[in-house]
């Protein structure tokens, strides 16, 4: 999900009511905030925990709820785990701290030690884009042996890595799969991870509802027509641009249907009203307005 600003930079927890609303009214299943597309990184640790709270309290376990909890500094970690699940979180969500280069030891120690001093479950986020490291499959097949850690996002795109998880981690009712790179859901979910969490479901829940159910029922070629349509979206939204360009896109859409502010936090730059116009003309060639 992603985290509604004022144009202020405070966060707007209005917006945030509408937008969950939004989510649970398409169909998602669960709802991640302060992940990547929430901005996490940009926000104070007061704002992080000011959002999880109004978050939390207005899905209100109508659907599953996860905290992104990734931080160079541990204990932030730690306690920001603990809050969330004071708070009712189903699970929390780490990616692994990026300021200092981890070897894959390191990186076991490291999921190993929030497990012992977290009060919950806890999912790994391998997203080497931000992160730049990768998380060997070895270490999480490792990892995977601890009952509180129950599964991963996987945003790493590259559907060889995507193949060798699925064989050696699939099928186990004690830790799931999920793929965190949008263009390659259909396929992940054909071949046996179990969800998908992608940032343009913030636009089109209903699409990438739909595009579960058929590849969870084994109709991939409706799944593939839906990943093609959810593609259109992503090349709008992606093309010629960063990820933090592209988060700023994915605002203005949003703010085109009425859903939040186009507001993004420093260093990320709020796209101009001359951009957001022409997203939005773009959403609207794409019947999405």
């Amino acid at each position: 999900m992603i985290t509604p600003f004022t144009p202020e930079g405070e966060l707007d927890e209005l917006s945030t009511c509408t937008v969950i609303d939004f989510l649970v009214d398409g169909g998602v299943d669960g709802i991640f905030v302060g992940g990547t597309t929430g901005e996490a990184a940009s926000m104070s640790q007061s704002m992080r925990h000011q959002f999880a709270r109004r978050a939390l309290s207005h899905i209100d376990h109508r659907v599953r709820s996860y905290v992104g909890i990734g931080d160079n500094c541990v204990a932030q970690s730690i306690s920001a785990a603990n809050e969330s699940f004071r708070l009712g979180v189903d699970a929390v969500v780490a990616h692994p701290p990026s300021y200092y280069p981890l070897t894959p030891e390191e990186l076991f120690d490291y999921f190993s030690l929030l497990v012992r001093e977290i009060h919950g479950d806890l999912l790994i986020y391998n997203i080497p884009i931000t992160t730049h490291l990768s998380i060997p499959v070895d270490i999480v097949e490792r990892l995977s042996r601890n009952p509180r850690i129950v599964g991963m996002k996987d945003s790493e795109n590259d559907i060889q890595r995507a193949i060798e998880v699925i064989k050696r981690l699939n099928g186990r009712s004690d830790f799931s799969l999920l793929m965190g790179a949008s263009m390659l859901s259909a396929r992940a979910l054909m071949l046996g991870m179990v969800g998908v969490v992608p940032g343009s479901a913030n636009l089109i829940p209903h699409c990438w509802r739909d595009l579960y159910d058929s590849a969870s029922s084994g109709d991939g070629n409706r799944a593939e027509q839906l990943q093609s349509q959810a593609n259109q979206v992503a090349t709008v939204l992606q093309q010629g641009r960063t990820l933090g360009h592209s988060l700023a896109g994915v605002k203005a859409a949003m703010s085109a249907k009425g859903l939040c502010q186009a507001t993004v936090l420093p260093p990320l730059r709020t796209l101009t009203q001359e951009q957001i116009e022409e997203v939005s003309q773009q959403m609207r060639l794409l019947q999405l307005l």
